[in-house]
């Protein structure tokens, strides 16, 4: 079994001050603003989801946007069920598609790098790379 092991102190301290400096642009910008771990499960309102990942492999500040739970499981529900074509789906797919270009377009006005998630267990986020 491989163990998770984390990036150099050096390398998790850039991310972790990466990580704040994007939460406080997308805050100032107006985004409700989860990071993660979220103890408090704020994604049942919806908003942009930070997380820094400081394991070697997938380490990075990850960006995303989630819709309120109740919009999410309506459209999870509809995908588990076969129906791709709801408008319900397609809702939820054109936010995701416009916020992300939104989160994009705030995060490199203010000085940050934003590039597309090359990682497949994470297929729809974002990467703040500086």
């Amino acid at each position: 079994m491989t163990s998770l092991r984390r990036v150099h102190p050096a390398e998790q301290e850039r991310l972790f001050a990466l990580g704040d400096r994007t939460e406080a642009v997308l805050r100032a910008a107006g985004f409700p603003v989860i990071v993660e771990p979220d103890p408090d499960d704020h994604r049942d309102a919806g908003g942009a989801v930070i997380e820094v990942d400081v394991f070697e492999g997938a380490c990075g500040v990850w960006v995303d946007w989630v819709v309120a739970r109740p919009w999410r499981d309506e459209a999870f529900r509809l995908l588990v069920a076969g129906d791709k074509e709801n408008p319900q789906v397609r809702r939820q797919i054109a936010v995701h598609a416009a916020m992300r270009t939104a989160l994009t377009a705030v995060l490199t006005a203010a000085g940050l790098t934003v590039v597309p998630s090359d990682d497949d267990t994470r297929p729809l986020e974002l990467k703040v790379t500086g």
